[in-house]
Order: C-alpha cells, then sequence, then structure tokens
C-alpha cells in the first residue's frame, strides 16, 4: 500500500502543477487584451497615414506642389515612435508601398522649364500639347490584330499578323479614328481669311439699302405708277386673259409680251407707252389655254390647259411640236407649271402630289418630286438651281435640282392650303387660300418668316416678285379689284394704287417686264392693263 500511496501523491502533484500553468492572472490578462487593440488601431492608423499620403502625392504629381515635401514626410523616421509602433510599420510596410517614381520626373520636368527662362506663371499659362497622361506599360503590351475581328481593319496589309505593342496600337487607332467621316475635326480650324471674307459678304448684304444710291432704292408707301394703253388693245382676248408673261431677253425699253387664255389663242404684242403693236397670233382648235410661258431667252413658248398633251412653239421658225403625253404619268391636266430661269426644265404639277420634271430639249421626263398631299404650286428660284413646291398639307418643300433632293421642309404658319408661290433672290412669298401672304427671308439652310400680309379677303391665288425684289404682286381671282403690291424692305403695301377707280376687275394673271418698267395684269374682261412704274423709268 505504501507504495501506491506515494504514486498516487506524485500524479496529484503533476496534474496541479500542470493547471497552475495554464491558468493566467486576471491583470496579465487584461494587460494583453490592451496591447493587442493598440497594435491593431496602430495598423488601422498607419494604413490610414499611408493612403492620405498616397492620395496627396497622386494631387501632387496631376496638380503640381507639395511632392517633395510629402515625400521627406513620408521618408524621415520619427524618433519618439515606441518599438511596437515600429512592429507595425515594418508590418504597413510589408503590405503597402509607395510609388514616388514620378517625384524624379517632375523634378526634371521642372528643372527644364526653368532652364527655358519660363517662370512657374508662365508655364502655368502656357498652352502645352501634351498628354494630361501617358501609361509607361503601355510599351509592355502586347496585341494581335488577329485577334478581335474589329482590329482587323488596323493592318496596313493582309499578310501582317505579327502583334502590336500599346503604342503602336494607340497610334493606329488616333490614325483610324481621324480618318473616319463621323470624326472630322477639321471644321475646328477657323480659315481667318474665309471667315473676314463671309463676315464682309455679310455686311455688304445687309448693308445694300445703305450703301445703294437714293435713286436705286426704290421709296415706300407712294408707288409712282402711270396707266398706259392697253397691251393687247389692238386684238384683245375674247375671254379670260389666263397667262401673261414678257420675254426675259427683251428690250426693257419696248419688251415683247405674250397673252394667252380660253379663246385658244395665244398672241405676241411688243410693248410700248405710247401704244403697243400686235406682231403674231397663233389658235390652238383642241386646247382652251390656261398656261403658257417663255422658255428662258430663247424665242420658244410653251402651252398647256386641261389635257394630257401640250404644246411648245417655236416663234421664231414659227414650228409647233405637240407633246401627247409624258411616257409613265397617268395625268389627265397639265394646266399648271413653272419654267425654269435658263428654259431648260418645265415642272408640271401632278397628281397624288407630284410635281413632274419634263426637258424641254427631248420632250422627255426626267424626274418626279414627291411630296405629302396635292401639289398646288410650283416655282423655281431666280438661280435655277432649287426648286420649291406647296400644296394642301400647308408644308413647302424645296428640292435641289440637279440632286433631286429634298433640302428643307417647313410649314407655312397660315396653317391652310397653299395656292401659290413666289421665290426672289432674298425672300419667298407662300400664298394660302384663306388670302394671307406670308413674306420669309430665304437663306441657305432655312427660311425665317417677316411678316404675315392680310390685306387680301379671298385665296392669294398670284403672287409675283419684280425683278429686284422689291416689289411684291398678289391678287385674288375671286374677289374683284383685289390686287395688292407690297414694298418688300419695309413688308408695306402701297396706299397710292390701286385706287378704287382702277379698272381692274376680276385679276387672273400678271407680270413684270424685264427691269420693272412696266406691269401687265390681265383681267376677266380680256384685257390686258399695262402700267408704266416711272421709278425703274428713270434709273436708267
Amino acid at each position: 500500500l505504501a507504495p501506491l500511496a506515494t504514486i498516487s501523491f506524485l500524479h496529484l502533484i503533476t496534474l496541479v502543477t500542470m493547471d497552475k500553468k495554464k491558468e493566467v492572472s486576471p491583470l496579465t490578462a487584461s494587460l494583453s487584451t490592451r496591447e493587442t487593440q493598440k497594435s491593431r488601431k496602430r495598423v488601422r492608423s498607419s494604413k490610414e497615414e499611408q493612403d492620405a499620403a498616397e492620395e496627396r502625392r497622386l494631387t501632387a504629381l496631376l496638380f503640381g506642389g507639395g511632392v517633395e515635401e510629402e515625400t521627406q514626410q513620408q521618408t524621415e523616421p520619427e524618433e519618439s515612435e515606441s518599438e511596437g509602433h515600429e512592429d507595425t510599420h515594418e508590418i504597413s510596410e510589408r503590405f503597402f508601398e509607395l510609388d514616388r517614381t514620378g517625384d524624379g520626373e517632375l523634378q526634371v520636368e521642372e528643372e527644364e522649364t526653368r532652364h527655358d527662362g519660363y517662370s512657374d506663371d508662365d508655364v502655368d499659362n502656357a498652352a502645352v500639347e501634351k498628354p494630361a497622361w501617358v501609361d509607361e506599360d503601355d510599351a509592355d503590351v502586347s496585341m494581335s490584330l488577329m485577334s478581335v475581328d474589329r482590329l482587323k481593319k488596323l493592318r496596313k496589309s493582309r499578310s501582317e499578323t505579327a502583334p502590336l505593342d500599346g503604342v503602336e496600337l494607340e497610334r493606329r487607332l488616333r490614325k483610324r479614328f481621324q480618318e473616319t467621316t463621323t470624326a472630322r475635326t477639321d471644321w475646328a480650324n477657323v480659315d481667318e481669311a474665309a471667315e473676314k471674307k463671309e463676315e464682309d459678304s455679310l455686311l455688304e448684304s445687309s448693308a445694300t439699302p445703305l450703301l445703294a444710291s437714293s435713286s436705286g432704292r426704290l421709296p415706300p408707301h407712294v408707288l409712282n405708277v402711270v396707266r398706259c394703253p392697253d397691251a393687247n388693245q389692238q386684238d384683245p382676248n375674247k375671254a379670260v386673259v389666263q397667262a401673261v408673261h414678257f420675254h426675259p431677253g427683251s428690250d426693257p425699253d419696248r419688251p415683247l409680251m405674250l397673252t394667252a387664255g380660253l379663246d385658244k389663242t395665244l398672241r405676241f404684242f411688243q410693248v410700248d407707252a405710247e401704244e403697243s403693236q400686235k406682231i403674231h397670233g397663233i389658235h390652238f382648235p383642241k386646247l382652251p389655254i390656261y398656261s403658257a410661258s417663255f422658255l428662258g431667252d430663247t424665242g420658244n413658248v410653251v402651252v398647256s390647259g386641261r389635257r394630257p398633251f401640250f404644246y411648245i412653239y417655236d416663234a421664231v421658225a414659227g414650228k409647233l411640236d405637240m407633246v401627247p403625253k409624258i411616257m409613265g404619268r397617268q395625268e389627265k391636266s397639265l394646266e399648271k407649271f413653272a419654267v425654269s430661269p435658263d428654259g431648260r426644265t418645265i415642272a408640271f404639277i401632278g397628281n397624288d402630289g407630284y410635281i413632274i420634271l419634263v426637258d424641254v430639249h427631248s420632250k422627255q421626263w426626267i424626274a418626279d418630286l414627291k411630296m405629302n398631299g396635292s401639289a398646288r404650286a410650283v416655282t423655281f428660284t431666280p438661280d435655277g438651281e432649287e426648286i420649291l413646291g406647296s400644296g394642301s398639307d400647308g408644308d413647302v418643300y424645296r428640292w435641289n435640282l440637279q440632286s433631286r433632293r429634298c433640302l428643307e421642309r417647313f410649314s407655312s404658319e397660315d396653317g391652310t392650303i397653299t395656292s401659290s408661290l413666289s421665290a426672289s433672290f432674298k425672300n419667298l412669298a407662300v400664298g394660302a387660300e384663306s388670302g394671307v401672304v406670308n413674306l420669309y427671308s430665304s437663306h441657305a439652310s432655312h427660311h425665317q418668316k417677316l411678316k404675315s400680309i392680310m390685306n387680301l379677303h379671298t385665296s392669294a391665288d398670284y403672287t409675283k416678285f419684280n425683278h429686284d425684289g422689291q416689289i411684291l404682286a398678289f391678287s385674288s381671282r375671286r374677289e374683284k379689284h383685289s390686287m395688292k403690291l407690297l414694298h418688300v424692305p419695309t413688308a408695306t403695301v402701297f396706299s397710292n394704287w390701286p385706287t378704287s377707280k382702277t379698272p381692274l376687275n376680276y385679276v387672273w394673271s400678271m407680270d413684270f417686264s424685264p427691269q420693272s418698267k412696266f406691269l401687265a395684269v390681265g383681267n376677266d374682261k380680256g384685257n390686258c392693263l399695262l402700267y408704266k412704274l416711272n421709278h425703274y423709268h428713270n434709273n436708267d
């Protein structure tokens, strides 16, 4: 029993000793916990300081200043730090590494700038065309143009398969971007000579009334007009005068004029202020004439009516050609048309919103222009490069005659059906069935409304500018004595003409002679009234 007791006692002592080794005093545990928390706080604080220092360094690199000071603050050791903090710093350095490669580059750039003779302020104000940021790792990038389909277009040849580094890839991408049509930046390069020339042209055009002589400007409010014997006094029309037109190339003092109407007869007159002489006449048995016009400066005349055919008459040779129909078209009436200033193209108003273009030389169809709604009015610009059309939808369409492309479409603010159109070099007149005539200022890309003239009570069936665009004549066929003349520069109607005693009756047609020395007005009585505009007679 004694040996057994001795062994048990020794085993008990061993167990007690082991338990004492495992036990830790409360004070020791508390100190250990506090030390651990402090160490964690130091690590966290050091990390925040490192992040803030890195942010300040990057800010200094981008915007300048403060880099060397921040670097010194970060690199100088603090002797007051405890041993625990040094351990924490070692731990943070193990996980965070500061990139100070930009400091030396910045110092070199500053030294180069000082050597160039510029101060710091001069450098800030100078426009340095350098990249804002360059990635040095671009040189280490390797990209194969065959790996992506969209990059194949960057190859210089189909046999090129070698990979490109980042610098070369960037260069080719920039070149490709500049060559694309949507990436043009040459509009930002201002041509000072062209800009000055444009400004001078704009100043000259806007100051034309001021620079022109007093004799060239038409006075507003009162028009100096004198009535002459009727232009067709020797052979009046037997019905309504549907068409009146002066030859554009005739003598301005004694111009050549034609009249035509429902009596199926085309007449030519030599107009004079004292007495007009009849030159010639031709009868069309199967065609009541609704429209007739000279074809430019030539001696040819186009005549049409409510028939699917039309005539081209050579007044010089006395030759008459009938065009039985327009191939490919089914129109039963060609009563309305407009002729280009050069006399090479005729624009007929067709069905379903079509404007039909016919070549005068071949007498064949050349193109169709389409608008929404039905076409009611058509005209050419004075330079002959564009054609304007409008109709039941009240919208005005502008096409390029060469490309047949619609350049512009705008709505006339009157909002009703368009009944007439007339264009000058600077303005556009749009007449509506409500009687309103809208005056627009013409530009290369758009039209700006200047004024709405409301002197007519019924449809504005006819509008016409004179040769220099200073007078706009407009009339209505549905009301007696319904005609007015507008002074375009001031957008005011002449108050002295026509008067209550002017024998206009129902006006069906009108035209200005070359140089606007005469105004001819055809009415329902078959008369072609003739008026002399003294302002243009006195300015020869």
